[in-house]
């Protein structure tokens, strides 16, 4: 998980939200993606505890793909990282 919590990272650092995360983990062919993987993830990455990232799962399908405006989302995350 640490080649995958490096290149989110990088990604928030270039300022990718959240979807554009979700998908380069999803690319990665050596970080099997799943909601609690995810999680797992982010507080790593960004030392947002699970308990409060598993929030964002109520926006996503299984497939961690936006339910309702993708904006939400990104908007939820970064209230989230804001806090962290």
């Amino acid at each position: 998980m640490d080649e995958a919590t490096e290149d989110i990272r990088k990604l928030a650092a270039d300022g990718a939200g959240l979807l554009a995360m979700i998908e380069a983990l999803r690319d990665n062919e050596g970080f099997t993606l799943t909601p609690l993987r995810l999680l797992l993830a982010l507080d790593k990455a960004f030392g947002i505890p699970w308990t409060e990232a598993r929030d964002l799962l109520v926006l996503l399908d299984p497939y961690l793909r936006p339910i309702g405006p993708a904006g939400d989302v990104e908007k939820r995350f970064t209230a989230l990282l804001r806090r962290s």
